[in-house]
């Protein structure tokens, strides 16, 4: 899978929100980097594990939208997460499937920056949960410019997610989680592979 090279832009603070409502989208980063800098970003409850941020799409990169910005422009959290969803729910994508020891991984890396975004958009996990022939359906966010998809059966399967989960975010210019989730009643739960001197198990993280 190609990598997109579009990164993040210096923290300019002439940049403003005003008439860029086309511009703005969704983004997910791990939960670690809200708790570091807890005050600076406008952010929205996403898992245990990651958080909803924002981005000013500028072209060649973007910038994380930061809660003065939004306060300067006068809009609301929701209505920035809304025009976001929109703008988001309009990208085109292609969607590659390799089957792996009876498992179908779907890969999802347009080269638009916001591959990982589509995480967010329910309709797509639900068409993929509605054709799964497994016992399962993974998702993992690896890095910001790939979505991975798996139809997975059983525990072997869900280790082969996380074991590619693990690969990929070791390559990704911009990391995200290296754990993957199941996607379970419209509700994206972390999971890890453990293992405890016997066969690995498969542990659920809650919040």
């Amino acid at each position: 899978m190609s990598e997109n090279k579009k990164q993040a832009a210096p923290r300019p603070s002439e940049h403003s929100l005003n008439g860029q409502e086309r511009n703005v989208y969704p983004v997910l980063r791990h939960s670690s980097l809200i708790a570091k800098y807890p005050d600076r970003w406008v952010t929205r409850e996403h898992t245990a594990d990651t958080a909803v941020l924002y981005a000013l799409d500028l072209g060649e990169g973007y910038l994380l939208i930061e809660r003065e910005m939004l306060a300067l422009a006068g809009w609301s959290e929701e209505q920035l997460h809304q025009a976001a969803m929109k703008n988001l729910q309009e990208l085109p994508y292609s969607v590659k499937t390799q089957e792996v020891a009876g498992n179908r991984i779907h890969f999802i890396s347009p080269a638009d920056g916001y591959a990982a975004s589509r995480l967010l958009l329910e309709p797509l996990l639900q068409s993929f949960d509605q054709e799964k022939q497994g016992d399962h359906l993974g998702v993992a966010i690896p890095h910001q410019d790939v979505l991975i998809v798996a139809d997975l059966s059983g525990d072997t399967g869900a280790h082969l997610l996380a074991r590619l989960t693990y690969d990929f975010a070791s390559k990704g210019q911009v990391p995200i989680s290296v754990l993957p989730f199941f996607w379970e009643e419209g509700e994206l739960t972390p999971f890890l592979v453990v293992s405890q001197g016997g066969d690995p198990e498969i542990q659920r993280k809650k919040k």
